[in-house]
């Protein structure tokens, strides 16, 4: 199975911090390929052990895909690869940045697009803006949640 995030970049955050800590932990697990994507390069904020390559590279790719961002789901959505998207919403962006409503309603809603959440109280929130409940909780990148809702 591959397994791989799209992300912004790597740099100093919490997000990076747990995604490559649990991504790490596919080292000695032949049956997993774990990945990243990245938007901007940038020093990890851990050292990976894990492929690592800027965004461009998606249009070859076959898998399940994590990106965090409805900009980096669109990005999936356009590249029509062959892969199946989980949505991360670690921060609800539409929060404090503005976002055109409109678009944003066919990314979230994009029947190709699973939504996962950081938390309950994030879940409820994201219902409330876009009419569609998350398909899991997943805390902290928990690879074990992710596994089981990939599967």
């Amino acid at each position: 199975m591959n397994i791989s995030a799209v992300v912004k970049d790597l740099a100093a955050s919490q997000s990076s911090f747990y995604m490559i800590k649990e991504f790490n932990k596919f080292l000695n697990n032949p049956d997993i390929s774990a990945g990243a994507f990245y938007q901007r390069a940038s020093i990890p904020v851990t050292p990976p052990c894990f492929g690592v390559k800027i965004c461009a590279h998606l249009s070859s790719y076959k898998g399940v895909l994590i990106p965090t961002t409805l900009e980096l789901a669109n990005m999936c959505l356009n590249f029509k690869i062959n892969t199946d998207i989980y949505l991360y919403l670690w921060d609800m962006e539409w929060l404090d940045t503005p976002l055109h409503f409109g678009p944003a309603m066919e990314i979230m809603r994009n029947k190709n697009i699973n939504i996962l959440a950081r938390s309950e109280s994030h879940a409820d929130c994201i219902e409330s803006f876009c009419n569609k409940r998350p398909i899991g909780i997943v805390d902290n990148w928990d690879i074990d949640t992710i596994l089981n809702i990939v599967n």
